[in-house]
C-alpha cells in the first residue's frame, strides 16, 4: 500500500515549505494564508498576461488590446466552505473524504517563471507564475487510494508534526473550462521547529504551495521601460490595493516585499504609494511633463 500512497499523493501535489501566519481579526490565520496565496495565484496569471502583451507590442500596446488579453486569460478562482480546526480532529479519517483525489477529470498546469531584464547595466530579476492550460487528468474512474491522512503523513511527511488545517472547497475557471474540488491546508512544524505548511490541490497543483511563501512583485514592469506603456500604468492604478493589505516578502532583502492582497475578495495590487515610487511610473511622468 505504501508505493500506491506515494505515487498517488505525488499526482496530487503534496508538497510542504515554511511559512509564516499573519493575523487577522476577522478570520482565523489558517484561512487568511489560504486565501492569499490563491489571490496570488490570480494576479500572477495577469501580470504574466501583462509582461507578455508588453512583450508583444511594447509602445503601441493600448488599453483595449491590453483587457482583451487579461479577459482571454482570466483565471477565476473561488473559495468556500472552509473548516479550520486541530489535525487530531481529522487524522484517522479517509484521505479521500479530505480532499478530491485525481479522478480521470482535467487538471490544470501553472508553471512557475523567472523574468530577468536588464537595462543601463542594472538587472532586475523577479518569480511568478505562466500562463494556465488545462491537461487531461490521471487516475480515471473512481479514486482507488484507501488511507486515513496519519497512514498517507506516515509515508510522505514522517518527520514533520501538523497540528491545524483548513479544508474548503475550490471552484477554478478559465478559458470556459471549470473545475469544483475540495482541498486541504496542513500548518505545523518541521523536524527543525520551524514553521511548514503541507498544500493538496489535486487540480492546481503546486502553484497554491508556491504562493504561500514565493514573492510575485512585478518588479520587471514597476522597475524598467517595460512598464513605462500608458496601458500598463493605467491597469496597475485600477489594481491599487491599501497599504495595510501589503505582504513583506519571505526571501531576498529587507526591504523587499511581495503585493497587496484583500484576502476576501482574492484582488491584489499594489500600494499608490509603491505606484508612485515606481521607476516607471516616475520615468513616465517625467516623459509626459518633457
Amino acid at each position: 500500500m505504501k508505493p500506491l500512497l506515494r505515487v498517488a499523493l505525488c499526482g496530487a501535489g503534496l508538497l510542504s515549505s515554511s511559512i509564516a501566519l499573519a493575523a487577522d481579526n476577522n478570520m482565523s490565520p489558517e484561512e487568511r494564508a489560504v486565501r492569499m496565496a490563491y489571490a496570488k495565484i490570480i494576479f500572477a496569471v495577469q501580470v504574466q498576461t501583462v509582461e507578455q502583451s508588453v512583450h508583444q507590442k511594447h509602445r503601441k500596446l493600448d488599453t483595449p488590446a491590453l483587457n482583451n488579453a487579461l479577459e482571454n486569460n482570466d483565471l477565476r478562482i473561488t473559495l468556500s466552505g472552509f473548516t479550520v480546526g486541530n489535525v487530531s480532529e481529522i487524522v484517522q479519517r479517509d484521505i479521500h473524504d479530505l480532499v478530491t483525489l485525481p479522478n480521470g477529470e482535467s487538471v490544470m498546469s501553472i508553471s512557475g517563471t523567472h523574468t530577468s531584464f536588464k537595462e543601463h547595466g542594472k538587472l532586475t530579476e523577479e518569480t511568478g507564475l505562466g500562463i494556465p492550460e488545462w491537461l487531461p487528468g490521471s487516475g480515471g474512474g473512481q479514486p482507488t487510494v484507501n488511507a486515513t491522512l496519519a497512514e498517507v503523513l506516515a509515508v510522505n511527511q514522517p518527520t514533520d508534526d501538523f497540528q491545524r488545517y483548513a479544508m474548503f472547497n475550490v471552484t477554478v475557471s478559465f478559458q470556459g473550462k471549470s473545475r469544483k474540488y475540495r482541498a486541504l491546508v496542513l500548518f505545523g512544524k518541521d523536524a527543525n521547529s520551524t514553521d511548514k505548511v503541507l498544500v493538496t490541490d489535486t487540480v492546481l497543483g503546486s502553484a497554491p504551495q508556491d504562493m504561500m511563501t514565493q514573492s510575485i512583485y512585478p518588479a520587471v514592469l514597476l522597475e524598467t521601460s517595460q512598464g513605462e506603456v500608458p496601458a500598463v500604468l493605467s491597469w496597475f492604478e485600477s489594481k491599487q490595493m491599501p497599504a495595510t493589505s501589503c505582504m513583506p516578502s519571505s526571501h531576498g532583502t529587507a526591504g523587499s516585499q511581495d503585493v497587496c492582497c484583500d484576502p476576501n475578495s482574492l484582488k491584489c495590487g499594489i500600494s499608490a504609494d509603491e505606484l508612485k515610487r515606481s521607476a516607471a511610473y516616475v520615468e513616465a511622468g517625467t516623459a509626459a511633463e518633457n
